[in-house]
């Protein structure tokens, strides 16, 4: 039986985008961001919005009737969105200061939503390479591409029972 190799990581994109927002208290951005905020699938808007996506491939070796997987890569990518204050120059020091650690939060609480993307590309590239020889290699695909789907919904679910937990991160301590 031939081990399979894989690459320690996924190859990545991941690009970071702002929408303006301006405002000279707390409310008033807040307001922005819940107006100009990115959409959700659900078409919600939110602060912060994290989208991605995760792609493999794998090639296989035949030998006589049995088919094993000698290579797995993963491609990642995402998109985080989130809001630039565009007028805080004339702000109070204090929300200036209120900015910043939200801002930072928010960030943190987006690249929480990628780290979930790389997970299932981990998860995808151990699982597909352990996977034991088959009798064939479509049986062996299909089975491959079975378990890419289900661990990258393993991990839209654990995505979505983070939000759940944490309140879309307001109870990690994200407010303005």
């Amino acid at each position: 039986m031939l081990a399979a190799t894989f690459p320690a990581a996924a190859s990545e994109q991941l690009d970071v985008t702002y929408y303006p927002i301006s405002g000279n208290s707390s409310k008033q951005l807040m307001a922005a961001m819940q107006q100009h905020g990115p959409e959700g699938d659900d078409g919600r808007r939110f602060h912060g919005y994290t989208r991605w996506h995760v792609s493999w491939n794998y090639q296989t070796s035949a030998r006589g009737n049995r088919c094993s997987i000698k290579s797995v890569d993963t491609q990642v990518t995402g998109t985080i969105t989130l809001p630039q204050w565009t007028d805080a120059q004339g702000a109070s020091e204090d929300l200036q200061n209120r900015w910043q650690r939200y801002s930072t939060l928010l960030r943190e609480h987006e690249q929480g939503h990628y780290q979930f993307a790389l997970d299932a590309a981990t998860a995808i590239r151990q699982q597909l390479a352990a996977m034991p020889a088959q009798a064939g290699c479509p049986a062996l695909s299909t089975q491959a591409n079975q378990l890419g789907r289900a661990l990258i919904d393993e991990q839209r679910q654990r995505e979505l029972a983070c939000d759940r937990d944490t309140d879309h991160g307001r109870n990690s301590g994200l407010k303005l």
